[in-house]
């Protein structure tokens, strides 16, 4: 029953971070439960536990044969998600992920397969077809991040880069929520940015990706903590 618990704590904060930062805006419609439940690997029972929990704080309403809706969306979280200790973690965040990323980066151009590459793909025009809104993207931009670590084949970097998970949501949600770019020159940057990785990933070229990577990062903490694009 735990284990079962942990599960439904980890979709209840991964949903309650895409409410605060914006990509399920004030009544949009969440993903099926059976989405959901591909999504995050996780059983539909797990699933309605966590959309339950949802409903219970009054973040959601659900219709019959409809779906999940949000009521709202929180423009000061009550709460940082499960896993975020302050805003001082996410600097903190930040600064790892320039360590582990960059080398993500680096030994996935190296030992990507055929396979790896065309998932790194999928992502990323997933990634560009959902930043068109506001807030969209949120966790098409995480996949394309683990997609990469996953082409290290190294479990070690995959595992330490899946740790983070809740801190790189929730700033990718704080970044698109407080940034006062015009969406087109954001969207545009962004999209730069991860195809400057991904191309360099696609050439095998480890420190293009290692460097391209970092760029990428460093940026976003410019723009989480300075408002502003690098």
């Amino acid at each position: 029953m735990a284990a079962r618990h942990n599960l439904s704590d980890r979709l209840y904060d991964a949903i309650h971070s895409a409410i605060i930062g914006g990509e399920y805006p004030e009544g949009t419609r969440l993903p099926p439960e059976k989405e959901l439940s591909e999504r995050y690997a996780l059983s539909r029972p797990v699933v309605r536990e966590a959309l339950a929990r949802l409903r219970s704080e009054g973040l959601i309403r659900s219709r019959k044969g409809s779906g999940s809706y949000v009521l709202k969306r929180l423009a000061v979280p009550p709460r940082l998600p499960e896993g975020v200790g302050s805003i001082a973690e996410i600097e903190e965040c930040f600064e790892f992920r320039l360590s582990i990323e960059g080398e993500n980066a680096y030994f996935a151009a190296l030992r990507r397969t055929e396979e790896d590459l065309a998932e790194i793909r999928r992502q990323f025009d997933a990634f560009c077809k959902e930043t068109r809104s506001q807030f969209g993207g949120i966790t098409d931009d995480f996949n394309f991040h683990v997609a990469i670590a996953r082409a290290t084949h190294n479990q070690f970097l995959l595992y330490s880069f899946l740790s983070i998970e809740q801190h790189v949501l929730f700033s990718i949600g704080v970044i698109r929520r407080l940034t006062a770019l015009p969406l087109k020159d954001r969207r545009e940057s962004l999209i730069a940015e991860h195809e400057a990785i991904l191309n360099a990933i696609v050439e095998q070229d480890g420190k293009k990706a290692r460097s391209a990577m970092k760029r990428h990062v460093r940026r976003s903490k410019i723009r989480i903590f300075e408002g502003r694009n690098a």
